[in-house]
């Protein structure tokens, strides 16, 4: 059984979200202490423990500690399965990380899977669904791991409620990728708004153009079960996202979101497409490099987790750029 310290790094749910899929993918059993230790409530909240459940049920896993709460879990995989899964979080709990979590496994699975995930869509510390969209899928899209997204309720915090549905098409040979260079696509924004004044989109609209004129932004009116606000500004594999909050100008969520997009010219991913993409990287057959502004302890932590179940693959850092030599199965 291959053991996993949850307090090591960045020390969040990415160990356990990441250490549970490859435990699916590799049928290999795992334990988990200290689930996220160096977080301000230590332990299992509800979109952790819905994970854990998920991949359970896709898998067929024996499970034991996995409840609200516990800092420690065992999981034994059995076979994965594809078909139709239906999962919840019951909270305002990212549906978009418990995506990114159920892709990679079904990708392995016998069959087509049809997946609906309910939970928020947009949220904060999480990508957007825009994001999710936009930028993730095509970029697994590239190395052959192909998804459609689409949302059928939009939820924000703190009552959530959304619904995003998967399709999802079984490949289990990735191709290498290659992310060094920017894409060179004008930059495209959508700003999401329920219940809100219209100024407010509007204000956020002006931002994004103040600082890139020939942008594509489109605001969109949605309804929900709360008001909400996310932006999402994206260009090929670089990307960012912002949620409103109560209190914090239309101006400051935008800033939000283009400090961290303006971060990202100049190179082939945003920092947290790079850490997602190291999973499927490391799967792949060949070698893949991916451009970065900043190789971050969240995805160190991650090169970490992979490295303790895909002893074979290698991980190489040099300067902005990760090199990934995987170890396909």
């Amino acid at each position: 059984m291959i053991e996993i310290d949850g307090s090591i790094g960045e020390g969040g749910g990415q160990i356990m979200r990441t250490a549970l899929s490859l435990s699916c993918i590799l049928q290999l059993p795992v334990s988990i202490s200290n689930i996220r230790a160096n977080r301000p409530k230590p332990g299992m909240a509800a979109q952790h423990l819905e994970v854990a459940n998920s991949l359970a049920k896709i898998c067929d896993a024996k499970m034991q500690g996995a409840e609200l709460g516990s800092t420690a879990m065992s999981f034994e995989p059995g076979e994965v399965r594809g078909g139709n899964h239906t999962f919840n979080i019951p909270t305002a709990g990212s549906a978009v990380l418990l995506s990114q979590a159920v892709l990679p496994v079904l990708f392995f699975a016998d069959k087509v899977s049809k997946v609906s995930i309910k939970g928020g869509t947009h949220v904060s510390f999480s990508p957007t669904f825009e994001y999710f969209k936009y930028v993730f899928l095509p970029a697994i899209g590239k190395i052959g791991a192909r998804a459609e997204a689409q949302i059928i309720k939009y939820g924000f915090y703190p009552t959530g409620g959304g619904e995003i549905s998967l399709d999802i098409n079984p490949s289990r040979h990735f191709s290498p990728l290659f992310l060094s260079e920017p894409s060179g696509e004008i930059p495209s924004a959508l700003i999401i708004s329920s219940s809100l004044p219209g100024h407010v989109a509007e204000r956020e609209k002006h931002e994004l153009l103040k600082a890139f004129p020939k942008v594509k932004a489109e605001t969109l009116e949605v309804s929900a079960s709360c008001p909400g606000n996310a932006i999402t500004i994206f260009s090929g594999s670089a990307g960012a996202c912002a949620v409103g909050r109560r209190g914090v100008s239309a101006e400051k969520v935008a800033q939000e979101a283009l400090t961290s997009f303006q971060a990202s010219q100049g190179f082939g991913a945003d920092t947290h497409l790079a850490d997602q993409l190291l999973l499927y990287c490391s799967l792949a057959g060949g070698k893949s490099e991916i451009r970065t502004p900043k190789i971050t302890s969240h995805t160190k932590t991650n090169i970490n987790i992979i490295g303790k179940f895909l002893t074979q693959a290698k991980v190489a850092q040099k300067g902005d750029s990760i090199f990934i030599d995987g170890a396909p199965i």
